[in-house]
């Protein structure tokens, strides 16, 4: 499946600029950005519910503009699942099967496969009502495969869901269309959603792509400033320069760090570089479940850093050393990584 060179605007507003990419068969790629920045748009002109106003859609490498949405061998799953609520689980499964007008006993049999698939077989006498926001979202996919779509779209499809069952579904979703097969494509504004399902991301920001690649490409190497902003609990140091252990970029306009960027230690503690740490004051402390986030004055910058449950803690309003090991720095569009120069080794004198 590809986009190519697609556009679309409602009156002067353009929600679509030049859009292209491919997905590869078989894979789960996210459409991942903020609210507004087009990524439900282009899953609808995917689905056939708007039309580009240029560009071609293709699909098994047939190009689909003008094929309507019934008739693209697409499954389509909702973040509110859009279940029937006057048709039983099994009905609700049905649905399209009956659509295509195939026969009952292949109906029956199809039905009670795709229940088996989703985890949910003797629950096809249940009405939606009766089923919890995980087990309606189950059947809201099972809706979707059952007719054996060519391509499955999601739209925000844990959304609506709490966050316990939330992180469940999303192993279960990426191990089911794995082992399905099924090209996917899914919307998120959520980072960890998409970094652990997708094995594709394409970030979007404005109505255009700001870069595609794995998870761990996009959010290691950010080729635009947009992205080296968007991933992560960043922070902007202002005047990198004033922190004396990184290159100087001539004409920059923002530097960016990240949590994981930064180690601290407190006082009493043996900071390994500790000749290119800077001191900060503690302003707040978060417990995140799995670390202790710290919020940290220093100078003009708040920085976001972390401490691991197992350390002592940093209480608000002491003073903290920080290492910063690397930086995003950003001129334009583009982005150059700094890596702090302390931790470089010395070469070795013969």
């Amino acid at each position: 499946m590809k986009l190519v060179n697609i556009n679309k605007s409602y009156g002067s507003f353009q929600a679509s600029k030049d859009i292209s990419f491919e997905v590869p068969q078989g894979s789960l790629t996210a459409l991942l950005g903020p609210s507004g920045s087009g990524k439900t748009t282009i899953l609808r002109m995917i689905a056939g519910l708007e039309q580009p106003d240029s560009g071609d859609i293709i699909i098994g490498g047939k190009r689909v503009n003008d094929v309507p949405a019934s008739q693209r061998g697409i499954g389509f799953v909702f973040q509110n699942y859009a279940l029937f609520r006057y048709m039983t689980v099994f009905d609700n499964v049905a649905f399209g099967l009956k659509v295509q007008k195939k026969d009952k006993k292949y109906i029956r049999s199809r039905v009670m496969e795709t229940l088996d698939l989703v985890g949910l077989s003797g629950l096809e006498k249940r009405y939606p009502s009766q089923l919890s926001g995980g087990q309606r979202q189950r059947i809201a996919f099972a809706r979707a495969i059952a007719p054996s779509p060519e391509l499955l779209l999601l739209d925000e499809p844990f959304a609506a869901i709490d966050a316990k069952v939330r992180s469940e579904l999303r192993t279960w979703l990426k191990e089911t269309i794995t082992k399905l097969g099924i090209t996917s494509i899914f919307v998120t504004h959520d980072q960890d959603e998409a970094i652990e399902v997708a094995d594709k991301l394409i970030v979007t920001n404005n109505g255009r792509i700001e870069q595609i690649g794995t998870p761990l490409e996009v959010y290691q190497n950010p080729k635009t400033a947009f992205t080296a902003k968007f991933f992560g609990s960043t922070s902007e140091v202002l005047h990198y320069e004033d922190f004396d252990t990184f290159d100087r970029i001539d004409d920059y306009d923002h530097a960016y760090v990240r949590p994981e960027f930064i180690k601290v230690t407190r006082e009493d503690e043996k900071q390994k570089y500790a000749h290119s740490a800077v001191e900060g004051t503690v302003e707040q402390t978060f417990f995140r479940g799995d670390n202790i986030e710290l919020h940290i004055r220093v100078g003009e910058n708040l920085l976001i850093g972390s401490r691991s449950l197992f350390e002592p803690q940093a209480l608000r309003g002491e003073t903290v050393k920080l290492f910063i090991s690397k930086l995003f720095v950003t001129r334009g569009n583009e982005v150059i990584p700094l890596e702090n120069l302390s931790m470089r080794e010395d070469p070795l004198v013969i």
